[in-house]
């Protein structure tokens, strides 16, 4: 991102510096949001789609209103995008075992093997970060871990602390 000229520029060496990473950041964050967006688009997916299956887990159901608050989604626009799912075959609607006028959701044998091929293919793409070394991989994860970024790798639950 390229910083506007008609703004203030911060008043202090440290500001400056800390803006230097926010933008960098910023700027990673970006490449590594299009890398998830081309592996979701190599399985004929979109981003929504995969959030949704990372965030079902085989064998459980799940109400649909909660499935929204998990995904931080508005609950009226969560029918379409379960459509589509569901028109794939990656995701079924159950009735509630606790209230059986709730439709709860589920991955179906196909809805695993999507998120199983999707989440295979990104762990094994490098992506943005390929030119860090280990030592560089290392001393980021520390530096991510001091500013409170918890590693989801090191508990083994793909995508959540």
């Amino acid at each position: 991102m390229r910083v506007p000229a008609d703004l203030p520029f911060p008043s202090t060496e440290r500001l400056r510096l800390m803006l230097g990473v926010k933008l960098g950041l910023l700027a990673i964050a970006e490449r590594l949001r299009q890398n998830w967006a081309a592996h979701a688009a190599a399985a004929g997916l979109s981003t929504a789609q995969v959030n949704a299956l990372l965030t079902l887990e085989p064998g459980e159901a799940v109400p649909m209103r909660s499935l929204a608050a998990r995904l931080d989604y508005d609950a009226s626009n969560l029918s379409v995008l379960v459509d589509r799912l569901e028109r794939r075959g990656a995701v079924e609607r159950r009735p509630d075992p606790g209230d059986r006028r709730v439709k709860a959701l589920a991955l179906t044998a196909e809805g695993e093997r999507l998120r199983a091929a999707f989440w295979r293919d990104l762990v094994e793409d490098p992506g943005p970060l390929a030119p860090l070394a280990d030592s560089d991989l290392r001393a980021l994860a520390a530096l991510l871990s001091v500013l409170g970024v918890a590693d989801p790798a090191a508990s083994g639950s793909p995508g959540r602390d």
